[in-house]
C-alpha cells in the first residue's frame, strides 16, 4: 500500500470527497443557491467560496430533513463530522485565498439561517459560523485538520512508517498552535469569538481528560525533513495510554490522555469542557489531493517556521495565571504542566 492510500479510505476523506462532487454536480442545490443569494450582499470577487458553501450545507441540511441520503448511507450518521468538516472546508478555502484578505464575517452564519429557513431543518449538534479574521482560520484549519485526519486514526498512523518527517514537522507546529490557543483562551480572551469555536468544538467531540508536559531546554535536535526516522512528531503509544511528542531544538512538547509519571513531573487532570485530544493543523501528504497545499508548501512552512520560533522564544519566559504546577527536575531541564479551561463554570 502506498503512502497515501491508506488515508484516501479515511471517514474525513470520503466526506471531502463528496464535498467535491457535489459542488461540481449537484445543479438543484446549486439553484437553491443562487435564488438564496438574492437575500444576501456578495462582493463579486468574493462569490465562489460562498456559493460552494452553501451547496455543500444544503446537502447536509437536506440529509439531515431526510430528503436524501447519499451522505448518512455511505459515510456516517454523525453529523458532528459533517458540521466539522464543512468548517475545515471553508476555512481552508478561505486560507488559500489569503492574498485577497477574506475573513469571516456574518455572511455564512446568515446564509445557514436562511437555508435552515428554507428548508425547515437543522442540525442536531451547534454549527455556528462565527466572525473570524485570517490569522483566527489558519489556527481553527490546522486544529481540525489534526483532529480529523491525525487524531481520530491515531492507530493507523502509529502503523504508517512512510510519513517525510517535514510533513510531522508541519502536524507538530500545529500541536505547538493548539497549546498556546489553550493558553490564549484560558485567560481574558474566553469571550472572544476564537475561543467560542474552540469551546464549542471541545463540547461537540467530548475531549475532556488531558496531560500536557512542556519542556524548555536545549535539545540538539535536528531532523532530515526527507526522511521518515526519527522526526519531529512521534507517537509513543497509540492507545492505553495515548502519549504523543513533538521535538525541536529549544523543547519537547508531550500530550497524553494519561498521567505521565514516567517523565518525573506532576501533571493535573482536566475534566472540563476543555479537554482531551489535539488540535493541529493540516496533514499535508493526504491534504495534497484534497487542498492546495502542494503548491504553497514552502512558502508557508517558511513563515511558519519564523512564527513559531518568534512563539517560542516568547513563551518560555511566560507565566501562566492558570499554571499550577512546574518542577525542574528531568535531566536538568524545566517542565511546566498545566492545564487550561475555556469555561471553569
Amino acid at each position: 500500500m502506498s503512502t497515501n492510500e491508506f488515508l484516501e479510505t479515511l471517514e474525513f476523506g470520503k466526506i471531502y470527497e463528496l464535498f467535491k462532487n457535489k459542488i461540481t454536480e449537484d445543479l438543484k442545490s446549486k439553484q437553491n443557491c443562487n435564488e438564496s443569494k438574492a437575500e444576501l450582499s456578495i462582493p463579486d470577487y468574493y462569490n465562489e467560496i460562498p456559493l460552494n458553501f452553501c451547496i455543500i450545507l444544503y446537502n447536509i441540511l437536506a440529509n439531515a430533513k431526510g430528503w436524501q441520503n447519499d451522505f448518512y448511507d455511505d459515510i456516517t450518521k454523525d453529523e458532528k463530522m459533517y458540521c466539522i468538516s464543512l468548517k475545515y472546508w471553508l476555512y481552508e478555502n478561505i486560507g488559500n485565498h489569503e492574498g485577497m484578505g477574506i475573513s469571516i464575517d456574518k455572511l455564512f452564519q446568515n446564509w445557514k439561517n436562511i437555508l435552515v429557513s428554507k428548508i425547515q431543518s437543522n442540525l442536531s449538534v451547534p454549527c455556528t459560523l462565527y466572525e473570524l479574521n485570517s490569522q483566527e482560520i489558519n489556527k481553527l484549519r490546522r486544529i481540525y485538520a489534526f483532529y480529523l485526519i491525525y487524531y481520530r486514526n491515531i492507530a493507523t498512523f502509529h502503523k504508517n512508517k512512510n510519513i517525510e518527517c517535514k510533513y510531522l514537522d508541519y502536524l507538530g507546529k500545529g500541536l505547538k498552535e493548539y497549546h498556546e490557543s489553550l493558553i490564549e483562551c484560558s485567560s481574558e480572551k474566553q469571550s472572544h469569538n476564537f475561543c467560542k469555536e474552540l469551546d464549542e468544538f471541545q463540547k461537540m467531540h467530548n475531549i475532556y481528560n488531558i496531560y500536557w508536559k512542556n519542556s524548555a531546554f536545549s535539545t540538539r535536535y535536528v531532523y532530515n525533513e526527507n526522511s521518515n526516522e526519527n522526526c519531529p512528531l512521534e507517537i509513543e503509544s497509540a492507545q492505553n495510554p495515548i502519549r504523543i511528542k513533538y521535538k525541536e531544538k529549544n523543547n519537547i512538547l508531550y500530550l497524553s490522555d494519561q498521567s505521565m509519571d514516567s517523565i518525573k513531573s506532576s501533571i493535573i487532570s482536566v475534566s472540563s469542557s476543555i479537554g482531551t485530544t489535539v488540535g493541529l493543523s493540516v496533514f499535508l501528504l493526504y491534504l495534497y489531493k484534497y487542498t492546495s497545499f502542494g503548491s504553497v508548501f514552502r512558502t508557508r512552512t517558511q513563515k511558519d517556521n519564523a512564527m513559531f520560533n518568534n512563539i517560542s522564544e516568547e513563551i518560555h519566559g511566560f507565566i501562566l495565571p492558570n499554571s499550577e504546577n512546574s518542577s525542574k527536575s528531568f535531566e536538568n531541564s524545566e517542565y511546566n504542566v498545566s492545564y487550561y479551561s475555556l469555561n471553569n463554570s
